[in-house]
């Protein structure tokens, strides 16, 4: 074992260079070092450990703010002010409040402005006396009858009551009371007001008065004489339903037996009409309505059956690419089809024509078919005004149908559906469906 003598070094000399460092914070004390020894086996020296003195620290430069000093706080010595340019005037002594002051006038008597809620005032009128409108309700009213007989009038409102006709057909005129409005122009009107008086007591002297009461009757029963009325029910066909699809074939919509369906195919790049397909199984034997080719522009076909299942079917139609299929009911049984027509040609619009009504008061059913080889980009148009969309097949850019139905059917004439592009070919059909 070797003794040997260690000498530690004394604490470091900071040394500080510039500005001040802001050096703020608690004093920092490191934690119990940790000697790890890595490979064969450390020797050991004993000797004496020699404590050094206390490190002293020399500052250079401006003067820093130490907060850290063997766990003390070390300030700096004041430094000195130095101020550049006259004399600063330094006011020594305890700062007084002052009382509060008295204001003093100088001069004159000041005007003081006080405001007094006077109490309320007694009006005193002096000389003519003053006019006061005041509009009282009149007394009750006696009348007073002398000499002869008053004839005085009851009328009590009766209860509806039943028409006698006698000969011919009656006219019934419905008249309405129209709400008044009245308007005045020029000048300023003069308004008066009626105020109703409470009932009078009549007092009757001398004689005995007539008095004539009506009183209502009981319902009459009509007797009719000569000839026998004649009396006509109408009833309209009512629109049930419609589908289309861009095919060939169409799903007809539920119905009912009896129920009238009617089917319109569309060609759109043909001339030709399109044909109906054979009957069998769910599929009947169509009746065209129109079925002729077209001179220009696209082919179209309307056809119709009444319904004698709940599960008829369109089947498949030759040169179709489009089909509508409609339900109508409360037709009539035997002849259900009234004026009917069919167009073609190119336009950006389908027109469909104007046919000659069966029936003008406004009992039908009026369906107007339209199919158009082109759409524009934004498809079909609403429907014209007056009429419904009830179906339509296609899109932008592509062939396609749509069927509308008119509001009134009193009067007809051509409409067009817009939609298409300019320059396209078309077809169109209008059926009247009556009762």
């Amino acid at each position: 074992m070797t003794h040997d003598v260690y000498a530690f070094t004394t604490g470091a000399t900071l040394t500080l260079t510039g500005s001040e460092p802001p050096v703020i914070g608690p004093p920092l004390r490191p934690g119990s070092p940790e000697l790890t020894l890595t490979g064969g086996v450390p020797g050991i020296r004993v000797g004496n450990v020699l404590s050094p003195d206390d490190g002293e620290m020399a500052l250079a430069g401006d003067i820093p703010t130490i907060v850290q000093s063997n766990n003390n706080l070390v300030f700096p010595t004041a430094a000195a002010g130095s101020l550049t340019g006259g004399t600063p005037t330094i006011i020594t002594g305890p700062i007084l409040i002052p009382t509060a002051a008295t204001p003093s006038l100088t001069g004159g008597t000041p005007a003081l402005a006080h405001r007094l809620v006077p109490t309320a005032a007694t009006p005193t009128l002096t000389g003519v006396r003053p006019l006061i409108n005041v509009t009282y309700p009149p007394p009750t009213v006696q009348l007073t009858l002398t000499g002869g007989t008053p004839r005085i009038a009851i009328t009590v409102t009766p209860t509806g009551a039943a028409p006698t006709v006698t000969g011919g057909i009656p006219s019934i005129a419905l008249s309405l009371a129209p709400t008044a409005s009245l308007t005045i122009t020029g000048g300023t009107p003069r308004i008066v007001q009626t105020l109703a008086p409470p009932a009078a007591a009549p007092t009757l002297t001398g004689g005995a008065p007539l008095i004539a009461a009506k009183v209502a009757p009981t319902g009459a029963t009509p007797s009719l004489t000569g000839g026998t009325p004649v009396v006509t029910t109408i009833h309209t066909v009512s629109f049930v339903a419609a589908n289309g699809n861009a095919s060939s074939s169409v799903t007809i919509p539920t119905h009912q037996i009896g129920d009238l369906i009617v089917l319109f195919a569309y060609n759109p790049f043909s001339t030709s009409a399109p044909t109906k397909p054979s009957a069998g199984g769910t599929v009947p034997d169509y009746t065209y309505i129109d079925n002729a080719n077209s001179g220009s522009g696209s082919g179209c076909t309307t056809a119709y059956f009444k319904a004698t299942a709940t599960n008829t079917t369109s089947g498949t139609w030759g040169s179709a690419s489009h089909m509508i299929a409609v339900i109508v009911r409360d037709q009539n049984t035997s002849s259900p089809i009234g004026g009917h027509g069919q167009a073609a040609g190119t336009s950006a619009s389908s027109t469909a024509p104007s046919v000659t009504l069966t029936h003008t008061d406004g009992s039908s059913v009026l369906l107007h078919f339209h199919g158009h080889s082109s759409l524009g980009a934004s498809g079909w148009d609403a429907a014209p005004a007056g009429y419904t969309r009830q179906a339509s097949s296609g899109a932008a850019f592509g062939s396609a149908t749509a069927l509308n139905t008119k509001n009134i059917t009193t009067t007809d004439g051509s409409v067009a559906q817009t939609g298409g592009q300019s320059g396209q070919s078309y077809a169109a059909a209008t059926v009247e469906i009556i009762n």
